[in-house]
């Protein structure tokens, strides 16, 4: 399983695009299999710091996949180039 973090806050309309942007990426990619671990930044005062300016943020392990503006292409590409380093849980 690939566990992608994605860094997201309360009232925030690029977080909430940026989710529609990793579901669309995922239907073209089916047959991975993805876990997204949601994290909300209001939560917790360390993660306010350093993704404030930057949300949303998606991550892979260390790896940032894309932040700010989301688009699906990005992460499919990123997705399918990782599709044989899936995890095993």
């Amino acid at each position: 399983m690939l566990v992608l973090d994605y860094y997201t806050r309360d009232r925030c309309a690029l977080c909430d695009e940026g989710i529609l942007q990793i579901k669309i990426a995922l239907s073209e990619l089916r047959e991975m299999n993805v876990k997204i671990n949601k994290v909300n930044i209001d939560e917790d005062d360390a993660l306010q710091e350093e993704y404030m300016v930057r949300v949303p943020v998606l991550k892979h392990d260390a790896t940032i996949i894309q932040e700010g503006v989301l688009d699906f292409v990005q992460i499919y590409d990123y997705l399918k180039a990782n599709k044989g380093k899936q995890n095993i849980d």
